[in-house]
């Protein structure tokens, strides 16, 4: 499964099941601050992150 923050792939997941966007970005260690000044947002909205499987 790819996670992604409108087209900006964050990072992949291996799984077996469905997983909401929370428990991905939970099992990836998904640091907010270092996503935010990496890519230059001021702030970021997480209706906005999507998974692809």
């Amino acid at each position: 499964m790819k996670i992604y923050y409108e087209d900006i792939l964050v990072d992949e997941v291996v799984t077996n099941r469905s997983m909401t966007v929370d428990e991905a970005l939970e099992l990836i260690d998904f640091d907010e601050e270092k996503f935010i000044s990496n890519n230059g947002f001021d702030d970021i909205d997480y209706n906005d992150f999507k998974l692809v499987y």
